[in-house]
């Protein structure tokens, strides 16, 4: 008779009289509206449990439960149980033509969890999406939102969730004002076809200008520019015109490069980086030369040495001074020396003219010294093709060097 009286139990519909919420930053009123469930409107076990899966579709949290007991108005008093989402992905919301902080804000007063954040879970975002647009209404006009997963370096390079709407408006125009030494033309060029092509956000379209602009203008030594403003206007058929402010400054010189660390063989890092002191500080042209002043360091057997350059503006003087430290990280030695492809003569020659030693400092760069030593011996015409290449070696911090000829 009890377990016949706990089934009907289960079965009957009572009213609800209260419900508490636990776990969860949400009010009890928005976690009522998501679970459909109203004070005082009779409710069974089978009502609670669909209650219970509305919750969890929302993907809103991470585990839900309920208990319930009877009230003292012979009805039901619910105790859900939630817990918000932990390790949610950081978030962006690009939609041309809307605010992301009023948008975030709105969101956030119904949904504090959602502060620039999402729940890892597809529902979760979806569910998102979903607020976002019935929040905007009209101005997506008939274009649903989308969550996108991207990779990118933010927040500690964790993933991030682009809320956009889909498809994106096409760039049907690219303006400029306050451009005098790069045309409008060429600005437009500067900005990838792909850019142009995926369709336009704010964010990636202010991405691309910060990269490709700005190398431009501070390949002509111009590092004070600034794009204050960048406004998409809409236009007919799901369209924007892109207007970019610039405001251009002054350009700089070359002036004092500075090399920082101990034991380094300055002269010759300087003498391979060939500065172009005093002329228009093209920082392409200094970053190449920076590129060949690592080179004498990695040749001294520090493989993965890596020159970290500060820029310093002098805005009086219009000069720009350089100062270089270094990581030189771990040193290395050379293993042994493996060749292929070569007859028992040819090897001979090739491991007298080689004089890299097992134990001394790996010289990555070595190879180029050796095959035109080794090709006025031996004639080079013999070989379909030769190439080297390195290859961890026994040993801690230890790199061989491997030949390969192909005959003819």
């Amino acid at each position: 008779m009890v377990f016949l009286c706990r089934i009907q139990a289960q079965s009957t519909s009572f009213p609800l009289e209260s419900v508490s919420v636990e776990g969860t930053g949400l009010s009890k009123e928005v976690v009522l509206q998501l679970a459909g469930l109203n004070i005082g409107v009779p409710i069974d076990q089978a009502a609670m449990e669909a209650a219970s899966q509305k919750l969890n579709a929302t993907g809103m949290f991470e585990t839900i439960s309920y208990s319930y007991g009877p009230g003292p108005k012979q009805g039901y008093v619910l105790t859900l149980k939630v817990a918000d989402p932990s390790s949610p992905f950081h978030a962006t919301i690009d939609i041309p033509g809307v605010n992301e902080d009023e948008i975030w804000r709105w969101l956030a007063t119904r949904y504090p969890s959602l502060d620039h954040k999402v729940p890892v879970n597809e529902a979760g975002q979806q569910f998102v999406a979903r607020q976002i647009e019935e929040h905007l209404g009209a101005a997506l006009e008939g274009h649903h939102v989308a969550a996108k997963l991207e990779t990118v370096f933010v927040a500690g390079g964790k993933s991030n969730i682009s809320f956009q709407p889909d498809p994106l408006p096409r760039i049907a125009a690219m303006n400029f004002t306050g451009e005098s030494e790069l045309t409008s033309e060429e600005l437009i060029r500067l900005i990838p076809k792909d850019v142009k092509d995926q369709g336009y956000t704010d964010r990636t379209f202010r991405q691309a200008v910060e990269l490709n602009l700005r190398r431009a203008y501070e390949e002509r030594g111009m590092y004070r520019v600034r794009f204050p403003s960048i406004t998409a206007q809409r236009e007919s058929g799901w369209s924007v015109s892109v207007t970019t402010s610039i405001e251009e400054g002054a350009k700089f010189t070359l002036g004092d490069v500075e090399i920082v660390g101990d034991k380094l063989p300055a002269d010759a890092m300087l003498k391979a980086a060939k500065f172009r002191k005093g002329e228009i500080a093209n920082w392409t042209e200094i970053q190449n030369s920076i590129w060949e002043l690592e080179k004498p360091v990695k040749r001294m057997g520090y493989h993965h040495a890596a020159a970290r350059p500060e820029r310093i503006l002098h805005d009086d003087q219009h000069v720009l001074d350089v100062k270089i430290r270094f990581n030189l990280g771990q040193f290395y030695t050379f293993g042994q020396l493996r060749i292929t492809g070569l007859t028992p003569n040819q090897e001979a020659q090739a491991r007298k003219t080689w004089s890299l030693t097992p134990g001394a400092a790996f010289d990555y760069d070595y190879p180029r010294d050796f095959f035109p030593a080794f090709f006025r011996s031996v004639d080079s015409r013999q070989f379909k093709k030769f190439n080297v290449a390195m290859q961890k070696g026994s040993g801690e911090n230890v790199m061989d060097f491997v030949l390969t000829f192909e005959p003819r």
